[in-house]
């Protein structure tokens, strides 16, 4: 088990913007997806360009394969 920290960037010329982070820990994942609200997301909860509704999913796989939906 291990608690990984994913950050989302925003490429622009000259370089990158960190959008979004966070970081969770495998054991409490509970299926394939994992569904996090703004709130829940370093930096997005009090950014105004993301409405208050904003979500990401993260679809997690053993293999390659492409996952529906």
């Amino acid at each position: 088990l291990c608690a990984p920290q994913v950050r989302c960037y925003h490429r622009r010329r000259g370089g990158r913007e960190v959008v979004f982070g966070v970081q969770f820990h495998t054991g409490t994942l509970r299926g394939p997806r994992l569904r996090l609200r703004r709130n829940e997301l370093d930096l997005a909860w009090q950014d105004q360009r993301f409405p208050p509704d904003a979500t990401v999913e993260f679809i997690f796989s053993s293999g390659p394969e492409r996952v529906e939906g």
